[in-house]
């Protein structure tokens, strides 16, 4: 396998996260498969780091795994705030509306908010155009892209 390389690299840190690059490599060194893991950094070795995976499901039973360094790559944020909501669309905004039905079939469109309406037991929902008519969706599809600067 040959002399290990020391990776020295300051920029590894107890409690920082970083992403775990996983594969399957066929006989001639290409990539057959990828995946990719966030973990956190428990401790730090000389070529390797310590590292506690997460599950999807948020912090779970998976134990820490001894990972090489070359196969981590440093997430340089903090924790986002968990509390924190999207943007939700007020009247005259520019939003993007996606939406998977039932059967798999995906409906997109760019417009510009109508009206709003939100009913005491109902979602709020922002009158938009699909496919060249008026449609009632409910915000949580909406992605705000530019805001109304006239109101």
């Amino acid at each position: 396998m040959g002399e290990p390389r020391h990776i020295v690299n300051c920029m590894w840190k107890k409690k920082d996260w970083v992403v775990i690059i996983n594969g399957t490599f066929e006989r001639s060194k290409g990539l057959k498969d990828v995946s990719f893991s966030i973990g956190q950094i428990l401790e730090e070795g000389m070529d390797d780091l310590l590292v506690q995976p997460q599950n999807k499901s948020g912090w779970g039973s998976k134990r820490p795994v001894f990972v090489p360094k070359s196969r981590c790559k440093y997430i340089p944020i903090d924790m986002p705030d968990v509390y924190e909501s999207k943007r939700q669309p007020l009247l005259g905004d520019l939003v993007y509306y996606y939406y998977v039905d039932y059967n798999g079939k995906t409906q997109t469109s760019v417009s510009h908010v109508l009206e709003l309406k939100h009913g005491l037991s109902e979602p709020p929902q922002a009158l938009i155009v699909v496919e060249d008519k008026h449609r009632w969706v409910s915000v949580e599809n909406l992605l705000v892209l530019d805001v109304n600067k006239t109101a």
